[in-house]
């Protein structure tokens, strides 16, 4: 079985690859806490069928700082159980997520009344480098694509 665990800044875009999975007929969870990681797993190891064969979840900074930095050990254990895991890590330069959070009305997961957007988003950083240093991709969006524009004729 692969596991796909696709983590990353907010407003990176980690729900439009979730997205984008599922319509290649992976079964995906967004947003499960690591602390539950290992009983997915074993879970997904005792079930007969296909469903769990190509599996994404999607892991943010809104766990506990704790389980964040047991990552690596529990990443080690479901690779010793035998299922293939690959880290997908998203990123972005800060003027573009300081830009997309100040043109929508949601607000970063970690932005409190005493602490900035920046100040949030460096936070995050340091709070998912355990992933990060893990990661067998890293996407790092470093500029907005290019509007597309249309001419009807």
């Amino acid at each position: 079985m692969r596991l796909l665990v696709v983590s990353g800044l907010s407003g990176s875009g980690k729900s439009t690859v979730l997205n984008v999975l599922e319509d290649l007929g992976f079964f995906c969870i967004d947003n499960l806490p690591i602390g539950l990681l290992s009983s997915f797993a074993a879970h997904i190891l005792s079930h007969e069928g296909n469903i769990y064969q190509q599996t994404a979840i999607g892991i943010d900074a809104r766990n506990h700082i704790e389980d964040l930095s047991r990552f690596p050990a529990i990443l080690a254990s479901l690779r010793e159980q035998g299922i293939q895991c690959e880290v997908l890590f998203l990123d972005a330069d800060e003027h573009i997520l300081l830009k997309r959070f100040s043109e929508t009305r949601r607000k970063h997961p970690l932005s409190r009344g005493d602490r900035t957007l920046a100040e949030a988003i460096i936070l995050e950083r340091q709070l998912l480098e355990p992933i990060a240093d893990r990661a067998n991709l890293h996407r790092n969006q470093l500029e907005q694509p290019a509007p597309v524009t249309r001419y009807d004729s």
